[in-house]
């Protein structure tokens, strides 16, 4: 396979995998194009990657690579395939950073090898799960391409497409829900605490929490067990769990119910704008 690849769309995903291309030196500046609505990003990320190759448009993009990565968003993605749809052909090998298209409606632009895949924010620090589907045009040669990319920065998971909507739930979305929980866990505390800044309360449970996590990997460790070793039936880390036990599982149940309607809601969306646009090319 060739060593260019071209990235469409410099958003958060985009700058993400740009950035670690570069630092893990997966690909030399000269090699990567990159192509996004703002010029003024373009423009800025000239002054970082000076010998990176920036294009007009994404059809200029789709002219010079084979190997497409596609990070825009999932109702702006319809456009963006319509649009480089008579400059790509059999070689091309699209990869979209959205499990929210379906491949199905994919493949009403292109009828070669298609990757989806879910990326996380975890990546920026070399960590977390990257979600990965893959077409049956994706040959052995490409998925040790991409699966080498990502492998860099991540641990891939390959998973059927219809597994990947519920699964993001704890890779792709846990950073904002984890923030989310930890925040209001904090804030609980703070309203108890006399002399404690918020910063420090923050401070001693990410501290408490990277160690947790070391637990449960390094020593295999499972969430049964920890809670067994710290939770002492009539103790006070018991009496907190009761109160977790019956009340998180109806919390979950609800953020994952509204996580997935959210998810079908733009699914739908995506899948009848792209009918409407083909609809009007015929």
């Amino acid at each position: 396979m060739e060593r260019k690849i071209g990235i469409i769309g410099i958003g958060n995903v985009g700058s993400m995998l740009l950035r670690k291309f570069v630092e893990l030196k997966l690909f030399s500046e000269e090699n990567i194009y990159i192509a996004n609505r703002s010029s003024e990003k373009l423009e800025s990320l000239r002054e970082k990657y000076p010998s990176i190759n920036i294009c007009n448009n994404n059809i200029e993009l789709a002219k010079k690579c084979s190997n497409i990565l596609l990070c825009v968003e999932p109702l702006n993605l319809p456009h963006v395939l319509l649009e480089i749809k008579p400059y790509i052909n059999d070689e091309t090998y699209l990869m979209v950073s959205t499990s929210m298209v379906k491949h199905e409606d994919i493949r009403k632009f292109h009828s070669g090898s298609i990757t989806i895949f879910m990326p996380t924010l975890i990546s920026m620090v070399n960590g977390g799960v990257s979600l990965v589907f893959h077409n049956e045009h994706v040959d052995e040669q490409k998925k040790e391409f991409f699966h080498n990319l990502l492998n860099s920065f991540s641990e891939v998971k390959v998973l059927g497409e219809e597994d990947i909507n519920v699964s993001q739930n704890l890779t792709a979305s846990f950073p904002g829900f984890f923030a989310e929980i930890m925040l209001e866990f904090v804030k609980a505390i703070s309203k108890r605490s006399q002399n404690v800044s918020d910063e420090d309360l923050e401070h001693m449970l990410l501290v408490s929490l990277l160690g947790a996590s070391r637990l449960h990997l390094e020593k295999n460790m499972s969430f049964e067990e920890t809670i067994n070793r710290v939770s002492t039936k009539g103790g006070i880390t018991y009496e907190g769990v009761k109160v977790f036990k019956e009340t998180l599982p109806n919390v979950f149940d609800a953020a994952l119910n509204a996580s997935i309607s959210r998810y079908d809601e733009i699914s739908r969306l995506a899948s009848k704008s792209i009918d409407e646009l083909l609809r009007t090319q015929n």
